[in-house]
């Protein structure tokens, strides 16, 4: 068997390398392929959202551009400053395909605001803004307290810290994401549930000992209400340690 001299081989590698780096720089992109993520069911983008995000507003070409001066970390970061974004992956192919591939933000609770318009809570504890797009159906964020929450997100502050992992708790429960519809919050931090079906406001408290008061309160409901009737009482507090008060 006979081998190529070494000098000869390197030479073709590099023949190999720059034609590849030709036909790399010499593609134009043909199409826009946009993939969202809407497993959790939120449409707060769609295709020309992405479309418009890529193109600053219509200002730059993408169909037609050289990939040569495509900056994909670019593009990556206008979606990315996005708010309803999550994360976003831009990429090519040889075909001049350019591929788009999008997760956004999932909701879990809604803030209701008097003095303007609300927002939401994302499940990482981001403040979004509501969208004219969709409207998600998440438990409602109401009270004094909330006022607050405009100022950071969540996960910037102790208590926001308390209140996200409460939300996310009622969230990724079944029966608590259809059972609780409000989440009241007075100036102090003391909380109130409100559920869908049941008359009884629930004094939650501080957002603390979360599970236990959420036993307390699955108690309350498949023990207390069925033996002395589901109109007896009017208030359950979850607030004193191994006690459910019940008014």
């Amino acid at each position: 068997m006979s081998t190529l001299p070494w000098g000869l081989s390197a030479l073709l590698i590099a023949v190999c390398i720059s034609w590849i780096s030709f036909r790399n720089d010499s593609r134009v992109i043909r199409k826009v392929v946009v993939e969202i993520d809407n497993q959790i069911n939120n449409y707060f983008l769609d295709e020309a959202d992405v479309l418009k995000l890529l193109t600053d507003g219509g200002e730059e070409k993408i169909v037609g551009a050289n990939v040569e001066n495509l900056s994909l970390k670019i593009l990556e970061n206008r979606l990315k400053n996005h708010k309803f974004v999550s994360n976003t992956e831009v990429s090519t192919d040889f075909q001049g395909n350019l591929f788009v591939s999008i997760t956004q933000s999932k909701p879990i609770a809604r803030i209701l605001r008097q003095d303007g318009p609300g927002a939401y809570v994302s499940n990482i504890g981001q403040v979004l803004p509501l969208s004219e797009k969709y409207t998600a159906r998440v438990v409602l964020l109401s009270g004094d307290y909330t006022r607050k929450l405009w100022l950071d997100n969540l996960e910037e502050t102790p208590y926001g810290q308390q209140l996200l992992e409460l939300l996310l708790y009622i969230d990724q429960d079944p029966f608590w994401k259809a059972q609780i519809a409000e989440v009241s919050i007075n100036r102090n931090g003391d909380i109130r549930l409100y559920p869908q079906v049941t008359r009884q406001v629930v004094e939650f408290g501080k957002a603390e000992n979360i599970e236990e008061k959420f036993k307390k309160l699955m108690i309350f409901y498949t023990r207390i209400l069925p033996a002395k009737g589901w109109n007896t009482y009017d208030r359950v507090s979850l607030k004193y340690s191994n006690q459910i008060v019940c008014e």
